[in-house]
């Protein structure tokens, strides 16, 4: 029998040029029936236990939300059932999280429990060091990406040079009309969830958006480079959307996190995505695009062309290197690994995931709550 379930691919967490950014207090809101977070050492089997979780989930026919990891997308950081309104999470580095409200809604599975601690001790010298190691190369990664950053930066300015305000402003507008019309202030007004649809990982550049909007009839596909004013559309957008009493969903920029690429709001089944490189959108029948570069002035484009090929050529290499340091994090990361899943007692392991999956089947037994990000 094939699930009816959907299940959409994100990441709570980035490597960027302002370092890891963490979005995991955005996985579940404060209305959630029970958070679980994970603790334990590398290999301890927590992305196992939540791609177990998930499967089952879905294979139910409950929506699944995974959040991958952008050290390597092939490990899940957190599993949310929107429905049940239950969330599981890895609580270790670097999004360390712990229990906001201790019992009454969040409890911590500590799968240290099951590992051979006399083993682990005997390897303590070979574990530091394999750690350091993981270190050192992050912190040569977030040097790359930093520099990516600046360059991004460059270029945008050169496009921000030529941007003429006003047809920005009222291209804005436009947008707000077509998907608002007159639709009035709440007095309640709605939440915003951020997270990113895309991470540099030691993969390159993953892009899970085609995901993310599943649900969105109507798309409208914001094109133009850097400093034509896409993530201020966004932004002005997604104001509007929570003044008017709606929930969204904001997703990152995954090199520059305090950039907006795309939003999402489910209720009036929406989207508004950017649509440039890395990320380019592939487009799908009755699309509506939103073109920024008509708001340019090209004789100033023209001027900064020199400017913005040479930013595109060196911000690509920076990239590249940082993809290279984060590849090699992730190996020091698997060797690691390779000193505990030796010493894990995965028979008690695979009891816990059945346990856990029966506890969140009792809670989906109850009434079902939807649960969306908080928030702050």
């Amino acid at each position: 029998m094939t699930s009816k379930a959907q299940m959409r691919r994100m990441f709570a967490g980035g490597n960027t040029s302002r370092g890891f950014r963490s979005f995991y207090d955005h996985l579940i809101g404060q209305d959630a029936t029970r958070t679980i977070v994970l603790k334990g050492g590398p290999g301890v089997g927590k992305s196992t236990l939540m791609k177990y979780i998930a499967e089952h989930m879905s294979y139910l026919d409950y929506d699944v939300e995974l959040f991958h990891c952008s050290s390597d997308p092939s490990s899940l950081d957190g599993v949310v059932m929107p429905k049940v309104a239950v969330a599981l999470m890895d609580g270790t580095a670097p999004h360390v999280m712990d229990p906001r409200f201790p019992g009454a809604v969040d409890e911590i599975l500590y799968l240290g429990d099951y590992w051979n601690e006399p083993a682990m001790r005997a390897k303590k010298n070979e574990i530091i060091a394999c750690s350091k190691d993981a270190t050192r190369h992050f912190q040569r990664a977030y040097r790359f990406l930093r520099t990516a950053g600046d360059i991004l930066d460059d270029w945008s300015d050169a496009n921000a040079e030529a941007l003429d305000i006003g047809a920005a402003n009222k291209l804005c507008h436009k947008v707000i009309l077509e998907v608002f019309g007159d639709a009035r202030v709440s007095d309640h007004p709605g939440k915003a969830r951020h997270l990113f649809a895309s991470a540099i990982t030691p993969d390159g550049f993953i892009n899970y958006l085609d995901t993310v909007v599943i649900g969105c009839s109507r798309r409208y596909v914001i094109r133009g480079g850097p400093g034509s004013g896409k993530s201020t559309l966004i932004e002005r957008v997604a104001d509007h959307a929570v003044r008017s009493g709606l929930d969204v969903e904001l997703f990152h920029c995954s090199l520059n996190p305090d950039s907006l690429e795309h939003l999402v709001m489910p209720a009036i089944k929406t989207a508004l995505i950017t649509s440039v490189e890395p990320h380019v959108w592939a487009g799908r029948p009755n699309d509506i695009i939103v073109d920024m570069e008509q708001c340019l002035d090209t004789a100033i484009v023209e001027r900064n062309a020199k400017i913005a090929d040479y930013d595109r050529s060196l911000m690509q290499e920076a990239m590249d290197r940082a993809i290279l340091f984060l590849g090699q994090a992730r190996d020091a990361h698997r060797f690691l690994e390779s000193f505990y899943i030796p010493n894990i007692d995965f028979d008690a392991v695979q009891g816990l995931r059945e346990r856990t999956l029966q506890r969140i089947l009792e809670f989906a037994s109850e009434t079902p709550v939807i649960a969306r990000g908080d928030q702050s």
